[in-house]
């Protein structure tokens, strides 16, 4: 017995003294503990809009940039009243404030306690009815703010609108309907009315992706015949007038049982109200499987299913580890373990709620080394864990061998993830000497992961500038003040930290127009050629264009006797040149564009995506891998995070020194611009609208009138002093109460943008060159005069429109008249398109 007790000693002694020894080598290099990722813990508030619940808004932990949170649109009622529920998920609220501010967050309207609301169970009703401070039609920020216990400060974010002629309820209803109907063939026979069928403009091969041109059966599930998980929550993402455009997310499920597979889509709906009918002016669905790792392997297969084909994937030297990142979450198979991983992911079956679901970040795979450890970021808003209710980037670290994560730094982030997502997609590069390198407020940052430390490297001042290779591994920017005249290009590879300089030979100027790989395409100009134009537009012809690595070696160069090439688009393995050719007069006119091919294919991985037509779900994804999986054995892992002392914050000061467009559609930010006019480009192509670094809306699309006319615009001609485009300046100046004479401006070399911005005050001027006429008579409908400067110097103003015909006050004929709508966007796209106005910036 007296032995047995000590045999029994012994081996207590022996355990505790292995857990302290293993737990030291776990821990070693840390001296930290590991635990699960926190689950969330925020309440979700839903408003409400013509009585229907629409838009789910997040918690906000800090407080963030007002003129950047525009995800959603809520409308007021009549009293101007918003309603809301407030969804606790268990958590005692403790009071409700509200702020009422202008859209760009500078003007406070209204603040003050929301009172009359009762708390009581899951979730209560909360009714708020704004004072008489408000003006109708007009957007406004609201900021709700839950205290919880503990004394706790959660923000959210919504734009309000006060308008009840808008006929919101009518188009939610219809998009509502309309998604309903979807499931049953027979109903939605009505709905082909609405669809434009086209199968030159869509692919009606997969799921993934439907749209308003894809064939009936198509956009009605084919034959997969889905179960819908649960309503669907509605988004009113954008008003303007009569139209509305909003986003329906919600989860359905294909089979049965253990054979059941779960997707999440979400439909877009872009929508016109009229009297007599509703019109569907697009409609989009996409549709992504989420991932079952109990069941998603099979031979030599990783089965992503229906899903985007572009896979964001990384796999090591070796190709024995395999990363992706599927809808949200970071996966990772290794080949040697026979191990499929889990690094990271908001959602799980033990946190599956609209918040864990809630789709605002982006995952980038920084490194994979051979032995299976992993580098990556996380940007965008922290559904839960350690940043839950924060927007920012984290930068974190999978080890391998211990299964576990651990956050090496997190930069907080004011704006928005829709600005930090276009942010991030520029560049996010991460080497072995532990630097991080990402573009932010028109700046390139070196962030010193060891130090904790950033400095700024680049300030890039005008689009394209800076040029960055595909993988993000290098880039080149222009050097000095005037970049139009830069005669040297710097090159730094990412990755070497090696920085080399591509310079011009003398009297000639250089900028960069993209990468094939990870070579370099420049353009090169004789300084002579370079002028600026009247608009203020830089008229630059490129003699030639060059190839060369990122040592800077020339590989190849482009060039013709009396040939100019003026713009540059690359895609795949071809160049594409647009070019001029000068004519014996000295003017240069249009030619047919010119191809460069690269004959150089790019090296295969081990692992690679593969897509296969499989019966009724159509096409579908795969990553084939390097050897096949042993789905007997195969083992699924969660890491755990490492929990460590103190903070990882890296706070930076990050302001741009050039003013910034941003282009918006129903998913966000899809492009920042300083040139305004390739920004309202963007958004004419994609029925998006734009903004200005404050939030305020510099163009949109579809809310112009039938008609309208500058009346206090009259005829007026050239003279021997006045030139038509001083004629056309003083008019524009004079019309807003400004008397000039801009001939002397003229004189001294002022271009119209110049003059213009130093003579009117409240007002933004806009360089407008390159669109439309139909995208500038957007400003006309607001009585706000264009200038138009043709390719013979002569400038003439726009002053008015109707459906067919355009008004414009010509000085050099010295006549106010009417000109076909489609003659006159002929006759202005034939002189370059370069328009000049303005937008007011106060009321």
């Amino acid at each position: 017995m007296k032995k047995t007790i000590i045999k029994i000693a012994v081996c207590v002694v022996v355990f505790i003294a292995s857990a302290f020894i293993i737990g030291g080598i776990m821990n070693q290099g840390h001296n930290n503990m590991t635990m699960e990722m926190a689950p969330a813990t925020l309440p979700v508030i839903t408003m409400e809009s013509g009585g229907v619940a629409c838009n789910e808004l997040h918690g906000n932990t800090v407080e963030m940039d007002v003129a950047y949170q525009k995800d959603t649109v809520t409308m007021l009622g009549a009293d101007r009243q918003a309603n809301f529920t407030v969804d606790t998920y268990g958590r005692e609220i403790t009071g409700i404030s509200m702020e009422v501010r202008s859209i760009d967050g500078s003007r406070l309207i209204e603040n003050g306690e929301v009172t009359g609301w009762k708390a009581g169970g899951k979730s209560f009703p909360v009714t708020l009815t704004l004072k008489d401070l408000i003006d109708t039609n007009t957007q406004y920020s609201l900021t709700l703010i839950l205290e919880l216990e503990g004394e706790q400060k959660v923000y959210y974010y919504t734009t309000i609108l006060w308008n009840d002629d808008l006929h919101i309820a009518e188009i939610l209803e219809f998009a509502s309907d309309f998604h309903g109907k979807l499931y049953d063939k027979e109903a939605a026979k009505e709905l082909t009315k609405y669809l434009e069928p086209n199968s030159k403009l869509t692919d009606n091969g997969t799921f993934h992706k439907v749209n308003i041109h894809s064939n009936f059966q198509q956009i009605t599930w084919g034959n997969l015949e889905p179960a819908q998980e649960g309503a669907a929550s509605l988004r009113l993402v954008q008003v303007n007038g009569n139209i509305a455009s909003l986003l329906m997310d919600f989860v359905v499920s294909t089979g049965e049982g253990k054979n059941k597979i779960y997707y999440s889509v979400e439909e877009y709906y872009r929508v016109r109200y009229t009297s007599e009918r509703m019109y569907l002016l697009d409609y989009e669905r996409t549709m992504t499987q989420i991932p079952d790792t109990g069941r998603m392997y099979a031979n030599d297969k990783i089965l992503l299913g229906i899903t985007d084909e572009n896979v964001d994937m990384v796999e090591s030297t070796d190709g024995n580890t395999v990363v992706f990142s599927d809808r949200g979450q970071l996966l990772c198979y290794n080949a040697v373990t026979n191990g499929l991983t889990v690094i990271f992911s908001f959602y799980d079956k033990d946190n599956a709620d609209c918040r864990t679901l809630y789709d605002h970040h982006g995952i980038k795979i920084l490194d994979v080394d051979e032995g299976g450890n992993v580098k990556f970021a996380v940007y965008g808003y922290m559904n839960r864990g350690r940043h839950e209710g924060e927007t920012g980037i984290q930068i974190l670290s999978y080890d391998n061998s211990l299964n576990t994560i651990e956050e090496e730094v997190y930069i907080p982030y004011s704006k928005s993830y829709a600005v930090l997502k276009d942010e991030m997609g520029q560049l996010l590069y991460r080497n072995r000497q532990q630097h991080l390198y990402f573009f932010l407020e028109n700046g390139v940052y070196d962030v010193d992961l060891e130090n904790r430390s950033a400095e700024q490297l680049v300030s890039i001042r005008q689009d394209d500038s800076l040029q960055v290779s595909e993988n993000h591994e290098i880039i080149v920017w222009q050097e000095g003040d005037d970049i139009n005249h830069s005669n040297q290009l710097n090159v730094r590879n990412l990755n070497t930290g090696e920085q080399t300089v591509i310079r011009a030979e003398d009297g000639d100027a250089i900028r960069p127009l993209g990468f094939m790989g990870e070579d370099i395409i420049y353009g090169v100009a004789r300084e002579s050629d370079i002028r600026t134009e009247n608009s203020g537009q830089i008229f630059y012809p490129m003699y030639k264009v060059c190839i060369s690595n990122s040592s800077g070696a020339s590989l190849k160069e482009y060039g013709q006797e009396g040939i100019y090439v003026v713009g540059c688009t690359i895609e795949s393995n071809q160049i594409t040149l647009s070019r001029l050719q000068r004519t014996e007069n000295g003017s240069y006119q249009e030619i047919l564009d010119d191809q460069i091919m690269n004959n150089v294919e790019e090296e295969a991985g081990q692992n690679k995506v593969v897509t296969a037509n499989i019966d009724i779900y159509e096409r579908y994804v795969q990553i084939q891998t390097k050897s096949s999986i042993d789905a007997k054995t195969i083992k699924v892992l969660n890491p755990k995070e490492v929990v460590f002392e103190g903070g990882r914050e890296l706070e930076l000061d990050a302001v741009s020194e050039v003013p910034r467009y941003y282009v918006c559609n129903a998913y966000g930010v899809c492009g920042i611009y300083s040139a305004p006019g390739t920004a309202v480009k963007e958004a004419y192509d994609t029925s998006g609208i734009v903004t200005n670094d404050r939030g305020v809306t510099v163009w949109l699309k579809g809310n112009r009138v039938s008609r309208n006319q500058i009346m206090a615009i009259k005829e007026e001609s050239v003279t021997e002093q006045k030139n038509s485009l001083a004629v056309c300046l003083d008019n524009i100046l004079r019309h807003a109460g400004i008397t000039r004479n801009t001939e002397y401006d003229l004189a001294q070399g002022k271009t119209a943008t110049a003059i213009l911005s130093e003579n009117m005050t409240g007002v933004q001027v806009l360089d407008l060159s390159g669109c439309t006429l139909d995208a500038v008579l957007y400003y006309v409908n607001q009585d706000i005069p264009v200038l138009a400067i043709l390719e013979d110097g002569e400038a003439v103003l726009v002053t008015g429109f109707n459906e067919f015909n355009v008004v414009i006050m010509e000085p050099a004929t010295g006549k106010l008249y009417k000109k076909g709508m489609n003659d006159a966007t002929a006759w202005f796209a034939e002189n370059g398109n370069h328009f000049i106005t303005y937008m007011r910036t106060e009321n």
